[in-house]
Order: structure tokens, then C-alpha cells, then sequence
């Protein structure tokens, strides 16, 4: 009998040199509809060390306080311990901002475009995405 290897949530690296499954952000696609929601697996969902994502949390926090989509509830500023259900309008705001933002450093552009590339692709089924820190 063969072994399956173990799935693992992809990992976005731009700068992050450090010991792997360190303090980050793991994002998946968020679904309104519960069904849809369980049927998320870890090859959808994207990690990110902390220090890699701050150029992206810089644009999404200002968009708080926003909206908690399942619990209709206010979150007043971005969550770094739990989750954050962001919905699907906040997100495309967000990436126009970093597709429109210019980075002189050649990597950091390259990083982006991947980033808005795998969160575009989420939300072309989500309702929105759901940022989840472990600090």
C-alpha cells in the first residue's frame, strides 16, 4: 500500500526566511452557504507569514470597521489571533489597490500579482475571504 502525502495549505513566500508554520495568516474562500463552506480542502486555502503579509494588511486595514459576514456583527479593527470574514466588495477594492500600487522592488511586485491572483480566483465562487491569524 502506497502512502498519500499529507495536504497542505500552499504557502506564499516574498522575504520570509524562517522556520516553517511560523506566526502568519492562513486565508480561504468563504461561502455564505454552509454546505459550500465544508467543502473548502487546504489546496484552496493560501498561507502567509506575518511579516511577508504586511504590505497587504496595510490596504486592508483601512477598510475597517467593517461588517463580521456570518455574525453580522461590527469588527472594529483587523484581528491578528482569529478570523476575519471579509466579504467579497471589500476584497475587490483591496486588489484594485494593489494592482494600481507600484513597488520598486521587482519581488515585491511579483508577490503581489501572485497574491491577487490566487485571491481573484477565490472569489470567482466565494461570497468573500476569511483571514485567520495565528498570533
Amino acid at each position: 500500500m502506497t502512502r498519500q502525502p499529507k495536504k497542505q495549505i500552499p504557502v506564499l513566500l516574498y522575504r520570509y526566511e524562517g522556520p516553517g508554520r511560523n506566526i502568519g495568516y492562513t486565508l480561504s474562500p468563504l461561502y455564505m452557504d454552509e454546505q459550500a463552506q465544508s467543502q473548502v480542502v487546504e489546496e484552496e486555502m493560501l498561507f502567509i507569514y506575518a511579516e511577508d503579509f504586511v504590505p497587504i494588511l496595510e490596504v486592508l486595514e483601512r477598510y475597517f470597521p467593517l461588517e463580521d459576514m456570518h455574525r453580522g456583527e461590527m469588527m472594529e479593527s483587523f484581528d491578528h489571533c482569529f478570523d476575519n470574514p471579509i466579504s467579497k466588495a471589500v476584497w475587490l477594492s483591496v486588489l484594485d489597490e494593489l494592482n494600481l500600487q507600484t513597488f520598486e522592488e521587482p519581488d515585491l511586485r511579483s508577490f503581489m500579482d501572485r497574491f491577487v491572483a490566487w485571491a481573484s480566483k477565490a472569489l470567482e465562487t466565494a461570497d468573500g475571504i476569511d483571514v485567520e491569524g495565528n498570533l
